[in-house]
């Protein structure tokens, strides 16, 4: 479905907000999704049995196809919502994040544009709410190379930051919930294995919440045992499905090499030695040179994250304002425990 606007045809686009006991910050996402000023959009959020004021808030906005059942996580409730889905363009859009101002438009123009591209890749910018009403901006992730496997495999893409057309979904597949954390990242490096044509937005598109309850993006890094296993288990399974010659290969057996590093680190270092024992064990069986491919994976990793700017101590705010995130006069819920996701 298309609609006339600025001179070109606008897709319809979708926003799917993932949501478990959101009550304390979805007003927010909703309402930086209202001030877009898009012509044509709809908003579905895929609610799995929230237990706070979470519905109650919800009814409040007419406008939103609401899912409410028990789910098997957050990308669960991203399939769900594709399959619901009626736009041409699908996005996802966090229960504690925000859109900036003119995203849509950014993503719409840019599609209409170019329409022999199936993804959009946006910057990101990762901010913590320092006090009420100031936001202290602690990195920005940009994407100069687009949709760039390396960049998938060894940095942070972003994938609130991208918006893709309704035939990646069949032509990729839905998210694995095999990977409770990582899906998004087993999602996108699936797209960039495919070579998908893709447009860079080249501005901000998502404000990301970091905050002590995200299962991401969190200084206390209160997940990283969990990602760093389904990233090991992720990386042998790219591994199984690279082996032999060629480039992809080595990045394979580098990536690998990395995770399994990584993650034997940690066991080490939290005094579990049999873990690490048997972690190193594994892999050497999947990758018996893993250790030769550790310099090679230090260097990727460095070259994926090389337009990376920031730090959990950095404060870019300055640097972020003339893309700054929304200003919204949310609905004030009562104080409820957070599980968004």
């Amino acid at each position: 479905m298309l609609v006339k606007g600025q001179n070109r045809d606008l897709p319809r686009i979708t926003i799917i907000t993932p949501c478990l006991n959101g009550e304390r910050h979805i007003a927010e996402a909703i309402e930086s999704v209202l001030r877009q000023g898009y012509p044509n959009w709809e908003h579905i959020v895929v609610d799995g049995a929230s237990t706070d004021g979470t519905a109650a808030l919800l009814r409040q906005y007419r406008h939103l196809t609401v899912i409410s059942e028990p789910d098997r996580g957050s990308h669960d409730a991203m399939n769900k919502g594709i399959s619901r889905a009626s736009g041409d363009v699908i996005g996802f859009l966090n229960v504690d994040d925000c859109y900036a101002d003119d995203a849509l438009l950014r993503v719409g123009a840019a599609f209409a544009a170019n329409p022999g591209s199936e993804v959009a890749i946006g910057d990101s910018v990762v901010y913590e709410d320092a006090e009420p009403g100031r936001r202290v901006v602690r990195f920005v992730y940009a994407h100069p190379r687009g949709l760039w496997l390396t960049e998938c495999v060894f940095g942070n893409p972003g994938i609130n930051g991208w918006f893709f057309r309704r035939s990646v979904f069949a032509e990729v597949g839905l998210f694995d919930n095999t990977f409770h954390i990582t899906a998004d990242r087993d999602f996108v490096v699936r797209t960039a294995v495919a070579e998908l044509p893709n447009v860079r937005l080249d501005a901000p598109i998502l404000w990301y919440r970091a905050h002590g309850r995200s299962q991401n993006m969190n200084r206390e890094r209160s997940n990283i045992v969990a990602i760093a296993g389904e990233l090991f288990r992720m990386a042998g399974a790219f591994l199984e499905a690279n082996r032999g010659p060629g480039r992809r290969a080595g990045l394979a057996r580098a990536w690998h090499a990395f995770e399994g590093a990584r993650l034997v680190f940690i066991s080490a270092s939290r005094g579990q030695w049999s873990a690490a024992l048997r972690l190193f064990v594994r892999g050497t069986l999947q990758n018996p040179l893993w250790p030769f491919y550790l310099p090679r994976a230090l260097i990727l990793r460095r070259l994926a994250r090389q337009s990376y700017r920031g730090g959990w101590n950095a404060d870019l705010s300055a640097d972020a304002e003339p893309a700054r995130a929304p200003v919204i006069a949310a609905r004030e819920p009562k104080a409820a425990p957070h599980n968004g996701r």
